[in-house]
């Protein structure tokens, strides 16, 4: 399964700051070397200076070239197996427990992969965990932006809480995303409402505001959603 790249506190952002940093190294150190042989020029000590200026040029191109290439590979993308089977098995069958624990170890292991943090929040979902719902979609987006399915999920766990404006911006972000969810109509809906109560022309979370369902029950059932399922 291809992922976004998992790192442990690095990113790609991270990786265009120490090529920047490299840069600017270089750059005073250009100008540093310039000036130095500029003031020696036709005194006793240039050629002292000319070597040992060779010298340290020679150490920051080793250095940089190590430096870019430990940054390049910790940015780079990892493939991964899929590492969801036990807990979508458990999630099938109805074991929530069991579910819940295998996703968290997967969260626990990739704390960088968004997608384990939305399986988990939608899960959280499924069992009633609402506030814990909220902060794993909320993880999910920011560490994977173009994850349609949270922005989705989250709005409408806002709508459902609170008001058509809460959800509003992310069932925006996500129709920007995927204009072509089967689910679109209700999520303009949302939208449509939220500009009404925006504009004071109906009462924010009045009538028409949906209730998240009840906690699902701890035996098996054939019905039960996955936590990949975009649910209103």
């Amino acid at each position: 399964m291809n992922t976004r790249p998992i790192l442990d506190n690095m990113n790609l952002p991270l990786l265009g700051m120490s090529l920047a940093a490299i840069l600017v190294a270089f750059a005073f150190a250009a100008v540093g070397t310039s000036y130095v042989l500029r003031r020696s020029r036709g005194t006793i000590q240039e050629p002292k200076i000319r070597f040992w200026a060779k010298i340290g040029w020679g150490v920051f191109a080793v250095y940089a070239v190590a430096y870019m290439t430990y940054f390049y590979k910790k940015a780079e993308p990892v493939v991964i197996a899929y590492p969801f089977t036990a807990g979508d098995n458990a999630l099938a069958t109805g074991h929530y427990k069991e579910a819940l624990d295998d996703y968290k170890a997967v969260v626990a292991r990739y704390p960088n992969f968004g997608l384990a943090h939305y399986k988990l929040g939608m899960l959280y979902r499924v069992v009633k965990q609402v506030d814990g719902s909220v902060a794993e979609l909320k993880k999910a987006i920011a560490l994977d932006p173009n994850l349609a399915p949270a922005y989705f999920a989250l709005g409408s766990i806002l709508w459902t809480r609170g008001t058509a404006m809460d959800a509003m911006p992310y069932f925006e972000k996500g129709l920007t995303l995927d204009p072509k969810t089967p689910q679109r109509p209700f999520f303009q809906q949302i939208i449509d409402r939220a500009k009404k109560e925006k504009a004071g022309l109906i009462k924010p979370g009045t009538s028409g505001r949906p209730h998240l369902s009840t906690a699902m029950p701890s035996t098996p059932s054939s019905s039960t959603p996955t936590p990949g399922a975009k649910t209103p």
